[in-house]
């Protein structure tokens, strides 16, 4: 596999992960707070590593995606 193929796979795999996490993490309303922090935090993390390894604007957006999710699913005292 060349370099241009692996990152064509990362980022159509990024893409999906990132639509379900945030689909996910924003719907599970009764769940576990900490379970829907982790399902935005990981792929942003990894969408992070991706975008410095191969320097493409699609990670960096998809990571925007993921960072604009977190305030709605931030723990609060009063939930």
């Amino acid at each position: 596999m060349n370099a241009e193929t692996l990152q064509f796979i990362w980022t159509t795999v990024m893409e999906l992960a990132t639509l379900v996490c945030a689909y996910l993490g924003l719907r599970l309303f009764k769940r576990s707070k900490w379970l829907r922090l982790a399902l935005i935090v990981v792929p942003l993390l990894l969408n992070a590593l991706l975008y410095v390894v191969y320097q493409t604007t699609p990670f960096f957006y998809l990571g925007v995606i993921l960072l604009l999710c977190i305030p709605f699913v931030w723990p609060r005292k009063s939930a």
